[in-house]
């Protein structure tokens, strides 16, 4: 037996400070008074003395009992007031030689991310070979956390607690990546691991569907929207990007400055139907949307908030603020002799489920207008191409309940992402259907 004086045994600085449970500790000290101290504090001699590598809650309930005037024993011989007994880190077992490594590594306060996962992660490891040792159930994530993070017995572990000793876990096996390794902080490398997650899904996928997409695998169907998408099966598509009616009235007057005759839309564009479809389009696409989509509707800036209102009470998580449409070939002045010309649209962001971004752009899309094809508010492909990268994975489906042009189903077919596409108006539905067709003749040299 190994006798020092209790208060020659160093505990550093950098050790984590531990909030014992005075009732826990109370007990440890009745239990060694009644049976004895079964497993002496593990040091490790330095050179400025003994240092305690494991064992902080024994130390603290011996000098306890000193205190209160009271005596210990150890491996039957009572212990000289003042002095604990101490095991070597050299004199223990592999398994137990690595415990205590371990339980000195994870009590340091200076601890990088990089090395609080790796402890944490081996004493993980330890755990489950002493469990398999024993022919005992393997340890738990909440296991480890209780033991890693202190955690009374009594106490749930929840929340972060969980997800963090998780993912120290998970983040120590890729450890030798040094990209993961460089991360500022263990939630960036978890972002890390995730991105490349999801990009050798796509990465599969998209080897799956390869060659075979063609401009048959979208679907352009003359129907009227709500009624269509609650006849339908529900949660189909993950993207909805549409550009339904704005209700200001743009069946009166030309909206490019090209004059009446030119540009007049040829729907009706009144407040009246607009309000009447947009209490119930909401909750059709959030019926059709999958657990997990995002929506893109353009609107008009008097009817961004009403609307905004209308998708949160379909249960829409919608974007305080719209993205901007900045319409650079725009020249319409409302007021020809006294305002600006109208340069910007805007567009609602709207989220259903957790869903990411594949990745995080502005939201100001800045593009010109494409050649007319016959619809006075068709929109840039290279715009809803841009809004469909934002948000698309090879595994994506499309839905635009307001076609128009069919512009959405071209910029879908550049992502050899299939698109679902429905227009009301035969004037509308014909335009459609002729860049469909214009598709199909690309399609041996597309792909």
């Amino acid at each position: 037996m190994k006798l020092i004086p209790i208060d020659s045994l160093i505990v550093k600085p950098n050790r984590q400070r531990r909030e014992f449970d005075l009732g826990l500790l109370n007990e440890l000290g009745s239990s060694i008074q009644r049976i004895g101290l079964l497993m002496a504090p593990v040091c490790r001699a330095e050179q400025e003395g003994n240092v305690l590598v494991a064992g902080e809650r024994r130390l603290r309930a011996i000098k306890d009992i000193y205190d209160l005037g009271g005596t210990i024993r150890y491996a039957g011989v009572e212990v000289p007031a003042g002095m604990v007994p101490v095991i070597s880190l050299g004199d223990l077992s592999p398994l137990e030689a690595e415990e205590a490594e371990l339980e000195e590594n994870i009590r340091r306060t200076d601890l990088t991310w990089v090395e609080r996962a790796e402890a944490t992660s081996r004493l993980a490891a330890l755990r489950t070979k002493q469990a398999m040792a024993a022919d005992k159930p393997l340890p738990t994530v909440a296991e480890i956390a209780r033991e890693v993070r202190d955690i009374p017995p009594e106490q749930p572990v929840v929340g972060d607690q969980h997800t963090s000793i998780r993912n120290e876990i998970i983040v120590a096996r890729h450890l030798a990546d040094p990209e993961v390794r460089a991360a500022p902080s263990l939630k960036e490398a978890m972002k890390i691991l995730k991105k490349r997650e999801e990009q050798q899904k796509n990465t599969d996928l998209a080897a799956l569907i390869g060659p075979t997409f063609t401009s048959q695998s979208h679907r352009l169907e003359q129907a009227e929207a709500v009624q269509w998408l609650l006849a339908a099966a529900p949660e189909q598509w993950d993207i909805i990007l549409t550009d339904p009616p704005y209700g200001m009235g743009a069946d009166e007057f030309g909206d490019s400055g090209q004059g009446v005759a030119a540009e007049a839309h040829f729907y009706d564009d009144s407040y009246e139907a607009w309000k009447e479809l947009m209490l119930e389009l909401p909750a059709a696409l959030y019926r059709a949307a999958q657990p997990a989509a995002h929506a893109y509707l353009f609107c008009d800036v008097d009817r961004y908030h009403e609307l905004k209102l209308y998708m949160e009470n379909a249960g829409w998580k919608v974007h305080r603020t719209p993205l901007i449409w900045h319409n650079t070939s725009g020249y319409r002045a409302p007021w020809p002799s006294q305002g600006p010309q109208r340069q910007y649209e805007l567009i609602l962001y709207a989220v259903k489920g957790d869903k990411p971004v594949t990745k995080v752009a502005k939201d100001v899309l800045i593009y010109a207008r494409d050649k007319n094809l016959g619809h006075p508010a068709q929109k840039p492909v290279d715009l809803l191409e841009d809004l469909l990268r934002r948000s698309s994975t090879p595994a994506s489906k499309v839905l635009d309940c307001c076609a128009g042009s069919g512009a959405t189903i071209e910029a879908a077919h550049r992502l050899k992402i299939p698109c679902t596409a429905l227009e009301k108006l035969p004037q509308a539905y014909g335009v459609a259907v002729t860049r469909l067709q214009s598709l199909s003749a690309t399609d041996p040299a597309l792909f």
